[in-house]
């Protein structure tokens, strides 16, 4: 045993002080060595020129989907249907992982992971998760686009089941619509219609996507038409618009565009109904516990 103690903690405390002075000074310097460098390399002037090529891709992007005149140009039906139909089972897919995740396992979701942690792991580390591995320089193949398609699904499922249980204490007025329509619709109109709309864009884009809205609102009549019913349809034909448009212009590019659109398809759907049921959304323990008190009170 040490003799004094108290010389002995002093001695550790020297110790600990003299690591961290060491430390900080070597972190100083690295950071100076980091600014000299980026200085030489001119960072601000490239940062600069990332930041025009992005607003560039930006501007191409938005005079594409705004684009509803030109001839379309050579379009296969067939990888348009099946393009877009896998959208829809990865959509379906997404909502059946919400019915797991909301009703039969929110309690035992509950255990492992907080409402926080959920919402940061499905609206940001999944999502760049999936962005990076999209963009992994695999080989195109039948094998390599199988393995993509069904990483995607599971992603969506894994999405719906992380969002059943983010807003599983949340409700909306009447039913959601179902959103695999809007991408279902997409990919059959065209594949069936394809004689009618021939190269005229107007019309794929008005019988495809407004199929799908007629579609929606159809089932809506039969189910529940409310407010949130409505504007998540309109959300997902917007969606719909936006990426069919994205789809014909780039679809003789390589195939990782399209598994691009596809979980560029499920986000947007994702976080368009996470704005909705933020805005709309209620919890129904608390407006009955807050009917309870009120009619207690009226008797007071």
């Amino acid at each position: 045993m040490t003799s004094n103690p108290v010389a002995s903690m002093v001695e550790l405390a020297d110790q600990y002080k003299s690591e961290f002075e060491n430390g900080i000074s070597n972190l100083m310097k690295h950071a100076i060595s980091f600014v000299n460098l980026a200085s030489k390399a001119g960072t601000y002037r490239q940062f600069n020129i990332f930041h025009q090529e992005l607003l560039k891709q930006r501007d191409e992007m938005m005079i594409k989907i705004r684009d509803t005149q030109s001839v379309l140009p050579d379009l296969d039906t067939t990888k348009l249907m099946s393009a877009f139909c896998w959208m829809a089972i990865m959509l379906l897919g997404q909502s059946f992982g919400a019915f797991f995740g909301g009703i039969l396992f929110s309690p035992l979701l509950g255990f492992f992971v907080s409402s926080s942690d959920a919402v940061f792991l499905a609206y940001f580390i999944l999502p760049l998760i999936i962005y990076y591995f999209l963009h992994l320089p695999l080989e195109v193949t039948a094998k390599n686009d199988l393995l993509r398609r069904h990483v995607l699904f599971f992603f969506a499922a894994f999405e719906g089941l992380l969002t059943g249980y983010i807003f599983s204490d949340t409700n909306l007025i009447g039913m959601p619509p179902i959103a695999a329509l809007t991408p279902m619709a997409i990919g059959l109109i065209p594949h069936f219609g394809s004689s009618i709309i021939d190269k005229n864009r107007a019309k794929l884009l008005c019988l495809s996507v407004g199929g799908g809205f007629l579609l929606h609102l159809a089932l809506g009549t039969i189910i529940d038409l409310s407010l949130p019913y409505l504007l998540l349809t309109g959300l997902y034909g917007l969606i719909g618009f936006t990426i069919l448009q994205l789809y014909v212009n780039n679809a003789e590019e390589d195939l990782t565009l399209t598994h691009i659109h596809q979980f560029s398809f499920v986000c947007a759907v994702m976080f368009s109904q996470a704005f909705i049921y933020a805005i709309f959304g209620f919890d129904e323990k608390e407006l009955t516990d807050g009917a309870s008190r009120s009619f207690l009170l009226s008797f007071l």
